[in-house]
């Protein structure tokens, strides 16, 4: 438990002082400021007073039990200290010093020898290289951090790696009104784990929602089984630093990492039903409204506004964003031609024209929420001088009070009155500025409700595997860390039940006429050599050999060209088909991730590709067949027939088994695999396959 970091009985900060720029005075200054409910001991060497609080030389000197220490000291002077918390029997220590892992092998060593020490004590370690924790719990009020923005008892919990970006997350719920529940902006997480954090988090009755930044992960797997038993009741808004190649050398150079998780983090979000924002602003503002609102059964929106061009950009983002314009019944229809003017337009949007009034919004917004056919509502609002806008504000809270249905609100206005912003605000109805920014908002709550809504998959136990006969073709390549050769690699396949095409290894001359009656014709021949990766450009593949005098011609011609030591292998050639890709990869502290694509030269030209962690379930294999933008292109178009999607999913499932099932495969490419209509089974008619 954590109630010792969040719940602390008495802190005490080491590095107090009475310089207001130091970060140990910034501490007690933000816990008096919000009037933390237990005692507060600055520590000194020099003693006296600290803020009108008497200050102590050593913690070892302070007379009542703490739970709680800040320390901001050099990190030359860490070891004694963290030896006098473990002596005063110290639940956590924050430390915000620097020095540690961010400035490499030597702040390693630092921080090993700190945790261990601390361990000897039965203390935890938070941080180093952190901001610290705040609790808005009016019972606690723990504003044990160094930053500036105001604590504000809410409902949003917040844990970043960055401190920057912590702030920034707490900054702009606070420009709304709103407050937070807990904070943590953990650092180089050398001890106390991000994933703790969440799980903590998760078991507050006072969270509501729980937005993350991440830059990296230390244990994949356990923010994986996480997020898992959280999301389902509680939503997860995330955000990774560092997708980009640039990006990417921007967080080594600040955590000390050099692992491009990027793909890693979107496969464990979407397995975990973890909502991924790639922009900032909009994980902030999708946030504010769950904060406030129910989460929406469905991506069904109506749209009710005074006005007419930000109804059609508000319609133009919400379809963009993956949501659905709501249509109305013939009562609901009925209802609001009652209940409106005769100039007002009674599609979607509701168009209840400029002068509108209370009575007006209230019957439009009450009618959408009794609408079956409705799952969320956004109301678009220019304010007009000739009509009561307190009183509509009011009647909008009257109607939406109790609703099971989300209603966001777009005001536009300038200061004078920005009083009926606040008065919104306070009725619990998000108010945005952009028609953009309530969309967006109202299709993030969408995303997290069709994740947790999805339907449980299995894992599949009838695939019928060879598992014995992969285990002895990959343990003769064990602690090599080399490529299978394509025989063994096509054997390994056709274990795990993949299809693959008829193969003869042509290693002499004489070879040709026996490997020519296995394979049949027509026939292809490639050079068998790891060092070849694009065959085809290398003149290593020779297509559509009709007989045996051509296999011949075409053995001695490769023959020549790479050497009379090269292994050439003749396959039996497949009828042209739509090609894709299925791949695994290596993630360290996760397992295995699985790849899937469009194949052949597309996945390197369009990179259109998706990845999840394996084994793979037949419903996350359907869901990274749908996710590919190229998805259309395998229903069928333009009049041809579409492929068997349900023989991709079982290629999936397999070849995600076959990595789960030897994470010592590190790297493995199926590229291409030929799909064909229903009644054909696929073929993997190249495979590259990397054993530890």
């Amino acid at each position: 438990m954590l109630d010792a970091l969040f719940k602390p009985r008495a802190i005490a900060i080491i590095g107090a002082s009475n310089n207001p720029y130091s970060i140990g005075n910034i501490v007690i200054r933000n816990l008096l400021e919000h009037k933390f409910q237990g005692p507060i001991f600055p520590i000194n060497p020099k003693g006296g007073h600290i803020q009108c609080l008497k200050a102590y030389k050593s913690i070892l000197d302070v007379p009542d039990e703490i739970d709680l220490v800040n320390i901001s000291v050099q990190y030359k002077l860490i070891p004694s200290v963290i030896e006098e918390c473990g002596k005063k029997g110290v639940k956590f220590a924050i430390v915000h010093s620097a020095g540690f892992k961010e400035v490499g092998e030597e702040g390693i060593r630092r921080e090993r020898q700190m945790v261990e020490l601390a361990h000897k004590y039965g203390m935890r370690v938070f941080g180093p290289n952190s901001q610290g924790v705040q609790n808005a719990d009016p019972e606690i009020m723990a504003y044990a951090n160094f930053t500036f923005v105001p604590m504000k008892p809410g409902n949003v919990s917040i844990v970043a790696q960055g401190g920057g970006m912590g702030e920034l997350l707490k900054l702009h719920l606070h420009k709304v009104g709103l407050g937070h529940r807990m904070y943590a902006s953990y650092g180089n997480e050398c001890d106390l784990t991000m994933p703790e954090i969440l799980e903590y988090y998760g078991k507050d009755e006072g969270t509501r929602v729980i937005m993350m930044q991440t830059e990296s992960f230390k244990d994949p797997k356990k923010f994986l089984e996480v997020a898992s038993r959280i999301t389902p009741h509680k939503p997860i808004l995330a955000i990774k630093a560092g997708r980009t190649r640039e990006g990417s050398v921007a967080v080594s150079s600040h955590t000390g990492t050099l692992v491009d998780q990027a793909a890693m983090a979107t496969a464990m979000f979407k397995k975990a039903g973890v909502v991924q924002f790639y922009d900032s602003d909009e994980m902030i503002k999708t946030a504010i409204a769950m904060s406030m609102q129910p989460i929406p059964k469905g991506r069904r929106i109506g749209i009710i506004t005074n006005t007419g061009g930000p109804g059609i950009q508000a319609v133009d983002t919400a379809v963009d964003s993956g949501l659905e314009l709501s249509k109305w019944s013939d009562e609901g229809r009925a209802r609001l031609k009652a209940s409106l003017y005769a100039e007002a337009s009674l599609g979607n949007p509701v168009d209840v024209v400029a002068t509108a009034g209370p009575d007006h919004f209230h019957a439009a917004v009450d009618t959408l929420l009794h609408e079956d056919g409705v799952d969320m509502v956004m109301v678009y609002f220019v304010t007009a001088p000739f009509v009561d806008l307190p009183a509509i504000a009011k009647r909008l809270k009257d109607a939406t009070t109790g609703a099971d249905k989300p209603v966001v609100c777009v005001v536009c206005t300038i200061d004078k009155w920005a009083a009926l912003i606040h008065q919104l605000r306070e009725s619990s109805i998000p108010v945005y500025e952009f028609a953009e920014d309530a969309s967006r908002s109202l299709a993030g709550m969408s995303r997290y409700h069709a994740l947790r809504a999805r339907v449980a998959g299995e894992l599949r136990s009838d695939l019928g595997v060879d598992k014995a006969a992969a285990t002895r073709l990959i343990t003769a390549y064990q602690g090599k860390d080399e490529y299978m050769s394509q025989m063994d690699a096509f054997d390994l396949l056709a274990a795990y039940g993949i299809g693959v095409p008829k193969r003869a290894a042509i290693k002499a001359p004489g070879d040709v006429a026996a490997a020519s009656a296995k394979v049949g014709f027509p026939c292809v021949l490639k050079v068998e050599s790891s060092k070849v990766i694009h065959k085809s450009e290398a003149g290593g593949v020779v297509l559509g050999i009709g007989d045996v005098k051509a296999l011949q011609s075409a053995y001695d011609a490769m023959r020549g060209k790479f050497g009379p030591e090269a292994s050439l292998l003749a396959l039996e050639q497949k009828p042209a088909g739509r090609e894709v890709i299925i791949g695994a990869t290596e993630a360290p502290g996760l397992g295995t991730l699985v790849m899937f694509g469009l194949g052949g030269v597309f996945v390197e030209v369009m990179k259109d590709v998706v990845f999840s962690v394996a084994p793979l379930t037949d419903r996350e294999a359907d869901e990274m067949i749908g996710g590919i933008r190229g998805e259309a292109v395998l229903k069928g178009i333009r009049g041809q027939a579409g492929v068997d999607l349900g023989a991709i999913r079982d290629l999936l499932v397999r070849t995600s088994r076959l990595a789960a099932d030897f994470p010592n495969v590190v790297e493995m490419d199926l590229n291409p695999i030929l799909t064909y209509p229903a009644g054909q089974a696929p073929c993997a008619v190249d495979v590259r396959i990397r054993v530890r």
